[in-house]
């Protein structure tokens, strides 16, 4: 097999921080807050099948061999791909493991068979980025993202601001690795069925993005960034209450938000539908006492606890490859 015949990448996970307006009486709805976060990624290899080789595809995933092959036939190409995942992102657990995993395979076979396609291109054959742009900032950018919302066309969200996260501020990530966050139909149900957002809230929530969160990120100043963060969430977190139970989807983490709220910490939320929280701290020295007081005080089963930082860079590509490194991936793929 050819060298460039191999694609990989490695696609960063992100946090969803909330809506802005949900009302759209604007004509723009939704308006996401986000960013992309270090340590959890999605890290895969494409490859072309050679024609005799046609019948050994590995179905390592399913779901990354359908999109794959929704790419494959949007541009009329009979051709296959091998796919190695060497890591991947929480599935259904609000950090975006599907559109990431998208937008890695889409863009691996777009430089395996120079399709040139744009991440935008990518999203809309494979359906994804559809109310929230910022898994295709995250992927492309890293950083802290805002998007400008759904418009009336059928474009994707697009990035409108993008600063580095601070790189000494620290997340403490509470994964729980049994619970699903809504997704697929019953995500799409959710929306339909929740009342109107009051577009005074809207208002609110433009304000606060604007004149708290996001100087106080430009000046790095914790406090306020963590206050603004912390109150976007319990307005949109409330908003959703009735479909996840409550502010928070997952009633452990719920119990140890409030914990840590006491505590005087308050950039504290869910990202997406969950479950996964997130408590925001300003130096890595705080982000371990925390941790070391949650563990002191819950039992915390089924929960994975993690201090993680931002990325400030988006997804990594490699398709030159030395011959002991194909050796060794050519292994991984037989085995399968």
């Amino acid at each position: 097999m050819k060298i460039s015949d191999k694609v990989s990448v490695v696609a960063p996970a992100r946090l969803h921080l909330g809506f802005m307006d949900l009302n759209g009486s604007l004509g723009r709805k939704f308006g996401s807050v986000g960013m992309a976060i270090d340590s959890i990624e999605t890290d895969i290899i494409v490859s072309k099948i050679p024609l005799a080789n046609r019948s050994d595809v590995s179905k390592n995933n399913k779901r990354a061999h359908e999109y794959a092959q929704l790419i494959l036939k949007a541009y009329e190409l009979e051709e296959s791909v091998s796919i190695k995942i060497n890591k991947s992102i929480p599935e259904h657990s609000g950090l975006g493991s599907g559109t990431q995993l998208a937008l890695a395979v889409g863009s691996a076979v777009s430089k395996l068979f120079n399709l040139n396609l744009s991440l935008m291109d990518i999203g809309k054959i494979l359906d994804r980025g559809n109310r929230s742009g910022i898994g295709i900032g995250a992927f492309e950018h890293g950083g802290f993202l805002i998007d400008g919302g759904k418009g009336k066309s059928d474009d994707l969200p697009q990035i409108t601001v993008r600063h580095n996260f601070p790189d000494n501020w620290r997340i403490v990530l509470l994964i729980n690795q049994r619970e699903k966050g809504l997704h697929g139909k019953k995500e799409f149900n959710a929306f339909k069925t929740l009342k109107p957002f009051p577009i005074n809230k809207a208002e609110k929530l433009c304000h606060l993005v604007n004149m708290v969160i996001l100087p106080s990120i430009v000046e790095k100043n914790f406090r306020d960034f963590a206050c603004g963060i912390g109150t976007l969430q319990q307005i949109v977190g409330t908003h959703f209450a009735p479909i996840q139970g409550g502010v928070y989807s997952n009633p452990d983490i719920a119990r140890i938000m409030n914990f840590v709220e006491n505590k005087g910490f308050t950039g504290i939320g869910q990202s997406s539908w969950g479950p996964t929280g997130f408590i925001l701290t300003d130096s890595d020295t705080s982000a371990h006492n925390l941790v070391r007081e949650i563990r002191s005080n819950f039992l915390c089963k089924d929960l994975t606890i993690d201090i993680i930082k931002g990325r400030n860079t988006g997804s990594v590509f490699k398709s030159n490859y030395k011959k002991n490194e194909i050796k060794q991936i050519n292994k991984k793929i037989n085995k399968e």
